[in-house]
């Protein structure tokens, strides 16, 4: 059987054009639609990965959910499985641009906002991945594609037919060793523990740290002088590599890149919004707990683990219920903003019913079970606010619904804004934090709420509202005030 493909040949109904980029495991090939005429990227894998019969049967199964993925800032994938001739293939459409590996070729460091607004657009679409319940497992620049939109640059994750979901028990094992890259693997999927969305957080920061630093964080003379790194060594300050730069960054790193997968943030939205916080010179939230106890728990076993790799037989598993996502200022509970209804119904599956508020006629999906609901624009049919009232969603800092005022303030100190929509004499009803969150405290007038009762996600926080809740520069606070006051409470 052949291992690569030839100019003219159909797979699956994509006829192959040229050959635009080789990899570990397999090749890729620009083809076209033969349909549809549209151009498709389409991924060849290895015959060695096509004769492991365990990785054939996930690979079939995992493209499936994969290719359910609908987000903004995901390759979508358009077909994947087995062809005629036995070969497994991913066809995924095709990106118009390059990868950032090749970008940090080229540039070196990259400018600090640049480099957090194109890792917060794959942090989004791996928090929205992780609340389907699919782990990247492979997060590194060479599947960040970056495309020049009219709007700036245009950042996608890809090859997420290539990950694994969080509720198989089976392993890829034996001398292929671990799924993943070396220079950004986490220590859990070193160690060959359960990984869950925190391992993507470990990666991605690891990608953050090298386009603002032009290096690995861990950049060592031998592999397995990296693996021991990553399960041994501190995490790498960024300070001295850019002095230049807010010490804040500092502590994002070192939570980011944190040993003990409950140290690190909680999302990918949450490690953006404190590296934004950092560029700020704010000091981030510290997660709770003994940072220094469990990381020397960890680094005791990994000198056990790091001796496994020398044999060459380290492996992964995953197991058990992913974790529940949180609160950020790019998602709550993994839905993100800017998506259609038909989206949050794959998300979350049955359990909604459609409303459409009176005033001002806004569409809204309410998941009662799930204490959230979900408003959309009716001019785009995209949502624009994310709300709940579910105590159990928190952010990266320990709040949310049912959390008292002293805990917000503790969390977030002058961060904490009052918000002047909600404002009625002298009373304060809704504060926000960030760009994007709104916390409600719903009481009858003239006393607030001692408590949180619902948080609210909105895109963006301009000056002025334009009479029907939608801010004149595209913001929605005004909306989100109104509607997570009127929504039901923490329960």
């Amino acid at each position: 059987m052949p291992s690569e493909l030839r100019i003219g040949d159909i797979v699956a109904g994509f006829r192959i054009d040229s050959l635009i980029g080789q990899g570990a495991v397999g090749s890729v090939y620009l083809a076209e639609d033969v349909q549809s005429g549209s151009a498709a990227a389409v991924k060849l894998l290895g015959d060695e990965l096509a004769g492991d019969e365990r990785f054939r049967q996930r690979f079939l199964r995992e493209s499936e959910l994969a290719a359910s993925l609908d987000h903004p800032h995901v390759v979508a994938t358009l077909a994947a499985g087995e062809a005629a001739d036995g070969r497994l293939y991913l066809a995924m459409e095709y990106i118009d641009g390059s990868d950032l590996r090749e970008l940090l070729r080229r540039e070196g460091a990259l400018e600090p906002s640049r480099a957090i607004d194109l890792v917060g657009q794959v942090g989004e679409a791996l928090d929205a991945a992780h609340a389907a319940g699919l782990v990247h497992r492979d997060v590194k620049p060479g599947n960040v594609l970056v495309a020049e939109r009219v709007e700036g640059e245009h950042a996608y994750i890809c090859d997420f037919g290539l990950a694994r979901h969080v509720s198989s028990v089976s392993s890829l094992t034996g001398d292929r060793g671990f799924v993943g890259t070396i220079d950004y693997v986490p220590p859990e999927q070193i160690a060959g523990g359960e990984v869950d969305g925190r391992a993507d957080v470990y990666s991605l920061g690891c990608v953050l740290f090298e386009c603002l630093t032009g290096s690995r964080p861990y950049e060592r003379e031998s592999e397995l002088s990296v693996v021991f790194a990553h399960l041994n060594e501190p995490p790498p300050r960024l300070s001295d590599f850019r002095p230049e730069l807010p010490q804040a960054f500092d502590d994002v790193f070192a939570t980011a890149l944190a040993k003990a997968p409950e140290e690190r943030y909680a999302t990918c939205g949450d490690l953006v919004a404190a590296a934004r916080a950092a560029l700020r010179g704010e000091a981030p939230a510290q997660r709770a707990g003994s940072r220094r106890r469990r990381a020397a728990v960890v680094g005791a076993a990994a000198l056990v683990v790091s001796a496994a790799a020398i044999g060459g037989v380290l492996a992964t598993r995953d197991g058990g219920p992913p974790r529940r996502v949180g609160i950020s200022q790019s998602a709550i509970a993994g839905a993100t903003l800017g998506r259609t209804e038909a989206a949050y119904k794959k998300l979350y599956g049955p359990g909604w019913r459609s409303d459409i508020l009176t005033v001002p006629g806004f569409r809204a999906l309410i998941f009662a079970s799930r204490r959230q609901s979900v408003y959309f624009d009716p001019d785009t049919g995209r949502s624009i606010i994310v709300t709940t009232w579910n105590p159990d969603h928190r952010t990266t800092a320990g709040v949310g619904p049912c959390s008292s005022l002293e805990e917000l303030k503790s969390a977030y100190g002058s961060a904490l804004k009052p918000s002047r929509w909600n404002t009625q004499e002298g009373q304060v009803y809704a504060y926000t934090v960030g760009p994007n969150l709104l916390f409600a405290f719903n009481g009858r007038p003239p006393n607030p709420s001692k408590r949180v009762t619902t948080v609210a996600l909105y895109d963006g926080n301009g000056p002025t509202d334009d009479g029907r809740g939608v801010d004149a520069r595209n913001g929605t606070l005004p909306f989100a005030g109104y509607i997570a006051l009127s929504e039901s409470v923490c329960s």
